[in-house]
């Protein structure tokens, strides 16, 4: 019987400070998350992802799909994340299900109903869904 390998990746945010050296996650996504800087990254790092990606598809590696973790900020907007999600996509000729969002189990639980309703909204554009630290209690 042939076994079927899968390859993925994920695509992790890190902040190299000139002073501060290496700043985790857990201490600026928070912080980029009131300020409302982390619509901005969250697309920066969208895109950035999806393009490497493609580069590495033109490059003839094995087909591969890449996660990417999506804060709650960035999901409690209905109607610009799957919007902004095909438009990546289409810009860098790329199908849905290559792209994972991982979601942590705090974007289900502030509103289940509403999430449900983003998850349909991006699971019929093919996307993958993954949950993200389940049970861990992390915040990002």
């Amino acid at each position: 019987m042939p076994i079927s390998v899968c390859f993925g990746a994920e695509a992790l945010l890190r902040w190299q400070h000139p002073q501060l050296g290496m700043v985790e996650p857990a201490e600026f996504i928070p912080i980029a998350e009131e300020s409302g800087l982390i619509l901005p990254i969250g697309e920066w790092l969208l895109r950035t992802a999806v393009r490497q990606l493609r580069v590495w598809q033109q490059a003839g590696l094995p087909p591969i799909s890449v996660a990417v973790n999506v804060s709650v900020a960035q999901f409690r907007l209905p109607q610009l994340m799957p919007q902004l999600l095909a438009r990546i996509l289409d810009e860098e000729r790329l199908p849905a299900h290559c792209l994972e969002l991982e979601l942590t189990e705090r974007v289900a639980m502030e509103s289940p109903l509403t999430a449900i309703a983003m998850i349909d909204k991006l699971r019929a554009l093919g996307l993958r869904l993954a949950i993200d630290d389940f049970g861990s209690g992390i915040r990002r």
